[in-house]
This record gives structure tokens, C-alpha cells and sequence, in this order.
């Protein structure tokens, strides 16, 4: 039975919200994401897009939406393993919510927003706008953005591929008309992709992949794909042991070539056989779907692969170099759903404050309540910089012909060294904002008492909901000791000094503007932690970098978002920002800072920085 449309939210979890609901403009309610918009963006962008981000904003609120998010927490996905004849057909069965939502994603341009125009309008910009309405969606989408990030992945890979040319006839047509269907806005028409590369031996380590590829046999030259395009001319049989998207149209791999190496391949996961017209899967059979924490809506599961047929992407053995493509954006879908679902638990933790009694005061008249709300949103504001100051690299990088000096962002968007800067910003961005949004959601879990810790199916209040499907954002696409690996590979690597450089110059050329501005007590700890953790950067071996690498991420990550935050603040003068900056500097991150001031004004600049300009009631004695 598929969800009611009209239902509407059970009066035991929404008594708390009769005086006031919870936000429904998420836009316009978000501080740290108008801020990120009003950054990132030139003006003519601005006013280009702000309607669709608003419709956005109201549009995942609805009862419909809502109702849609529960069928697919609560009917969770299955496989029909044989038909009534015996005949195993490993049907994977998906709930009305999950289908509906991910159709939904697809109409938005949630994928499509990233490529479109790649030359008109938007450029650059592109990425930061696409972002930001995924921002907006991915609490609300019960998880189905881990499919729509695999799906950006393979567009980009195959879009790359495209453009580098040396493709045969065939496979530019294959490739070609792969790349437009995982890029429309049409449900009917569009395609999801997977990424199956995990496997029980190798985990994150590729290396040990077990998956073989060798020349198909001539046996189904015949079978096609649904487009009616030849199929691959390599067979892959192998397992995998953690493949979500299973319902995908499509899927990029990695897999062993005869002579050792590893290859990456595109595959659809359904073909035509002569005389038939009903699809069948690629040589897939499902053995079985994982039992999981959280995101138990997305279908995740081990996969047996016996000929199945695919294409070859980019030269043999260079699988790993061409799957990174796939990596990069998936670890920035990574971070933006981190501050995404963080961003939520904060609302619902601001609108809780503002209803509920305790001993006849609301929360948040209660300043040690909303000292803590006030420590979250600052290192909110602080990684919602990290994340979308990577996302702004990303649409650099991707179009370098379109000018950087039009926003406020600018100086942290040298164009010599976007490429460089993205890269050593991918793996840092990806594991800080995991680790600080299963944090932070914990906090506002805990901000709710006991309501928060309650599993219900009201989309709108159901923190502990968000909790655990964020736990996964420290593990998917490698865990924290995994990113911190990639990290200490890019500054010790080849090109570490360039990235060094780059970076440098960001530093000193934000530090300067802080200094012309008055703002000397920002420079000066910048400054010299810069100089601090470049030192041990240099001086140290790669071994002992990746020994104390935790801690060299901290560091950097607090760097960036200090410059983030300082240009954010210096860009309109908000008092607010600059609050927030200062504390973000002077605490080293924690967000929480008193810099000697009596905590009645602290309590006051709290209320500020959390609710606004609405005021909180500070009394000599609590």
C-alpha cells in the first residue's frame, strides 16, 4: 500500500510545534546557507536561481514529501529472488516513497544542474548552485542522493572520456548517449549509475580487487543494451562485496585484466536478448541485500557478476587514475550531505528551543541552552564554508574560462591554482565534515531530551533518523584514516610543494586584505598556524605525517575555514559573521569563546548567532 498523500504528521511528535511550526522556507531559515549563496555567487546568479532554491526550500516540507520519506523508511527494499516458475530473476523490489523520491530528484536536476549550460549562464557557478538545492533535499530524500552522487561520478567520467576523443564509433555512441541519459530531467528517460568497487579482500584498497575482466565471447554478439547499442566487448565476473545503487541502469567498476593490472569499465546493468523485449540483468545476481545502521531505504548489497558485458574506460590499467574522477565528486556529495542533515538537526533544534518549557521558561530564554546551540552554529557556519569553498574549487576546476573576480570568494579562488587546491581540499573537506556532522547531530539529538532520541516516522522532527544514516558519511569513499592517507599523499607526493604554494598564496593574500581591513587579531593566529603546520608538513617524513595525520587535518581544516569565514564576514559586515569568525579563530575551532567578556553579553551574541536579532532572556542569577 503506497503513502497517503494527505497524511499529516502525528500530533504525539508535533505537540511541541503548536505554537510555532517548524521552518518550512529552509532557504531562507538557513543563516549559514544564505550566507554560502550571497558568497559564492555574482549577483546575476543570484537573482537567476533564488527562485528555484525557494521552491525547493518549501516544496520538501510537504505532507506529500514527508509521507514519501516515511514509506521508504518503513517499507525497506527486498529481493524476489525466483518467479513463480522457478526461474531466478533477482528482482529487486523498492518501496513507492523510494521511487517517487528518487524520480523527484531527478525532475529537480538534483544530477542534471551540474552539466547543464556548461557553457551558458551558469559555468562555474553551475556546481555551487546544484549544490545548494542538494543541500535543501538531501535530509529530505530518505538517501536517495547516494545514487544521484554515484550518477554525477559516472557523468563526469564519461563526459571526460568524450572529450578527450580516440574513441571508437561505437563507443562514442555508446558513451554518448550513457552520458544524456544519466543527465536528464526526465524520469522516464533518466538513468542512475552505481560504483561497484568494494570487495571482501580489498575494502578501500583497490589493489587487492579480485574481479576479473577478459575478451567476451561471441555467444550474445547479438543481445544489446536497452538503447539497442552493442554491448561491451569485455566480460567481468567477480564479486563485490558493497554495492549500493543496486537498482541502477548502470554502473562503473573496477576489475583485473589478464595481465594483473586494474581497469575501469562502464556497464548497463540490463540488456536485450534476441527475440525478447523485456530487459534482463547484466550477468548480476544479487545474494543478498545488506542489513544496516542507518540509510535503510537505499538498497545496498553483495553482487555476483558472471560475463557481465562491459566498455573499457580510458587505457588498460589505469583504473585507479580513471575511477578518481568518480571519487572526487562523490566525496563532495559526501561532505554537502554532512552539513546538510546537520543543518536540519539545527533547525528543528532552533524551533524546539523556541516551544519548549522547562520550569515555565522556553529553552530558549535558558542562556546555557543556547550557549550550546550557539558553539554548534558556529562550527556549522565553519564547516558549511569547507564544504561549499570545495564545491566552488570543483566548478572552478571544471570551467577554467570562466572568471573568478566577480564574487566575494575571489581570493580564495586563485585560478593557476584551483586544480591544485581542489585536490588537497577533496579528502580534508570529506572527513573533517563526517566526523563534525555525527557530532553535531548527536548534539541535536541530545537538544530535543527525550523526543530526539525517538524513532518516528515524522520526516520533520526525526533527528535520530539523520543520526544514524550520517554515520555512514565517515566510512562511504573511505574512512578518516583513509582521507587522511590520500592527504599526506597530496602534500608529500610529486606535485606537494606546488599544493603547499597554493594554498600559501591563498593565505597571504587573505591575510593581507584582514590586515587592510583592520583586522590584525584575525591575521596574526593565522598566520602562524599556517607557518606551524606547513613546518611539520616539510619536516616531516611521509611515515610520521601519516603517524599524527588526524591532527594535521584539524589544523588545516581550521585554517580554511578561518579564511572562509573572515572573507565571508568582511563581505557585507555583518556583525553576526563577524561574531562568529572571531570565535571560530580564538577558540581553535571549538566554537565556544568567551574572550573575557561577562557571559551575559556572551549570552547575548549566543541568541544572536542561533535565533537572530530575537532576544534572550539574561538574568544575574540563573
Amino acid at each position: 500500500m503506497g503513502p497517503d498523500p494527505k497524511r499529516q504528521p502525528s500530533s504525539a511528535t508535533t505537540g511541541f510545534f503548536q505554537q510555532q511550526p517548524a521552518p518550512s522556507d529552509l532557504f531562507n531559515e538557513d543563516e549559514a546557507l544564505q550566507r554560502i549563496f550571497r558568497f559564492h555567487l555574482p549577483l546575476r546568479t543570484q537573482h537567476s536561481i533564488k527562485p528555484d532554491l525557494q521552491h525547493m526550500s518549501k516544496l520538501v516540507t510537504t505532507p506529500q514529501i514527508l509521507a514519501w520519506n516515511a514509506d521508504a523508511e518503513r517499507n525497506t527494499p527486498y529481493v524476489r529472488t525466483w518467479d513463480s516458475w522457478g526461474k531466478r530473476i533477482d528482482q529487486l523490489i523498492t518501496s513507492e516513497g523510494w521511487r517517487e523520491l528518487q524520480n523527484l530528484g531527478i525532475r529537480e536536476g538534483i544530477v542534471a544542474i551540474g552539466h547543464e549550460k556548461e557553457f551558458g549562464r551558469f559555468g562555474r557557478f553551475g556546481r555551487v548552485y546544484q549544490f545548494l538545492k542538494y543541500h535543501v533535499w538531501c535530509a529530505f530524500s530518505a538517501d536517495v542522493t547516494c545514487p544521484s552522487a554515484m550518477t554525477d561520478g559516472a557523468a563526469r567520467l564519461l563526459r571526460g572520456q568524450l572529450e578527450k576523443g580516440g574513441l571508437g564509433e561505437v563507443e562514442r555512441r555508446v558513451f554518448e548517449r550513457a552520458f544524456e541519459r544519466l543527465v536528464q530531467r526526465d524520469p522516464g528517460e533518466a538513468w542512475t549509475s552505481g560504483q561497484w568497487m568494494t570487495e571482501r579482500a580489498g575494502g578501500s584498497d583497490v589493489r587487492s580487487t579480485e574481479t576479473l575482466a577478459t575478451p567476451a565471447s561471441n555467444e550474445d554478439i547479438r543481445a544489446t543494451d536497452v538503447d539497442g547499442n552493442p554491448l561491451g566487448p569485455h566480460s567481468i565476473s567477480g564479486f563485490k562485496w558493497f554495492s549500493s545503487a543496486t537498482d541502477a541502469n548502470a554502473t562503473v567498476l573496477l576489475a583485473k585484466e589478464p595481465d594483473g593490472s586494474i581497469s575501469a569499465f562502464f556497464a548497463p546493468t540490463r540488456v536485450l536478448r534476441p527475440n525478447s523485449t523485456t530487459p534482463e540483468l547484466n550477468g548480476i545476481s544479487i545474494q543478498r541485500l545488506k542489513s544496516k545502521l542507518g540509510t535503510r531505504a537505499l538498497p545496498t548489497a553483495e553482487l555476483v557478476l558472471s560475463n557481465m558485458r562491459a566498455w573499457r574506460i580510458g587505457a588498460a590499467g589505469q583504473g585507479t587514475k580513471e575511477i578518481s574522477t568518480i571519487l572526487n565528486i562523490t566525496r563532495v556529495h559526501n561532505a554537502v550531505s554532512a552539513v546538510s542533515s546537520w543543518g536540519r538537526g539545527l533547525s528543528i533544534s532552533r524551533a524546539f528551543a523556541r516551544v519548549r518549557r522547562i520550569r515555565g521558561k522556553l529553552l530558549m530564554d535558558i542562556p546555557a541552552h543556547v550557549r550550546t546551540l550557539a558553539e554548534q552554529h558556529v562550527l556549522y557556519h565553519a564547516n558549511m564554508h569547507l564544504a561549499f569553498y570545495t564545491v566552488a574549487l570543483l566548478g572552478a576546476a571544471e570551467h577554467p574560462s570562466t572568471p573568478t573576480s566577480d564574487t566575494h570568494s575571489s581570493r580564495l579562488l586563485p585560478q593557476a591554482s584551483v586544480r591544485h587546491l581542489l585536490r588537497l581540499l577533496t579528502p580534508l573537506t570529506k572527513l573533517l565534515t563526517a566526523k563534525a556532522a555525527i557530532a553535531g547531530l548527536q548534539e541535536c539529538m541530545e537538544s530535543l531530551g527525550g523526543v530526539g532520541y525517538l524513532e518516528n516516522e515524522d520526516v520533520s522532527m526525526n533527528i535520530a533518523r539523520l543520526y544514524r544514516g550520517a554515520n555512514v558519511l565517515a566510512i562511504w569513499e573511505g574512512t578518516t584514516n583513509v582521507m587522511v592517507d590520500d592527504l599526506v599523499r597530496v602534500v608529500k607526493g610529486s606535485t606537494g610543494q606546488v599544493t603547499l604554494e597554493a594554498l600559501a598564496g591563498v593565505v597571504e593574500s587573505v591575510v593581507v586584505h584582514w590586515k587592510k581591513s583592520g583586522q590584525d587579531r584575525w591575521a596574526k593566529p593565522v598566520e602562524e598556524a599556517w607557518g606551524e603546520v606547513r613546518q611539520k608538513i616539510e619536516e616531516s617524513s611521509r611515515a610520521e605525517l601519516a603517524f599524527d595525520g588526524r591532527s594535521v587535518a584539524k589544523d588545516l581544516g581550521w585554517i580554511v575555514c578561518a579564511l572562509c569565514l573572515g572573507e565571508d564576514a568582511l563581505s557585507d559586515g555583518s556583525p553576526a559573521a563577524f561574531e562568529v569568525c572571531s570565535r571560530w579563530i580564538s577558540s581553535k575551532g571549538t566554537g565556544s569563546d568567551l574572550s573575557g567578556r561577562s557571559y551575559v553579553r556572551a549570552a547575548r551574541w549566543d541568541s544572536i548567532i542561533v535565533f537572530g536579532d530575537e532576544p534572550v532572556v539574561v538574568r544575574t542569577k540563573i
